[in-house]
């Protein structure tokens, strides 16, 4: 379970950078809110599946989905890869990995 807690972590990481630099590039508060947000979410579940809690692995699982819909819903607006493409295969990858560890 630690290295999946280190993954779930990373990605957490990620989403918050993520949400700081969409809210220097652009000014966009709600890239900031949620990207902060769910960086956040995702840290505390990293916490639980490293302390073994397998309901906090499902909960980086169902983030991990949610985040995969509307990064692919966006990138489907806009046709522009970055950041919502690169977002939307790395929230891909992320819920694969996290779904293996769910087995």
């Amino acid at each position: 379970m630690e290295n999946t807690a280190i993954e779930v972590w990373v990605y957490g990481v990620i989403m918050i950078l993520g949400g700081i630099g969409g809210f220097v590039r652009v000014g966009s508060k709600a890239s900031l809110i949620s990207g902060v947000g769910f960086g956040l979410v995702l840290l505390a579940s990293g916490f639980g599946v490293w302390q073994g809690s397998q309901a906090c692995l499902v909960a980086a699982e169902v983030i991990a989905l949610l985040l995969l819909v509307l990064f692919a819903i966006r990138y489907a607006k806009k046709r522009r890869f970055m950041p919502a493409g690169m977002l939307a295969v790395l929230s891909l990858v992320a819920a694969v990995m996290f779904a293996l560890a769910l087995k």
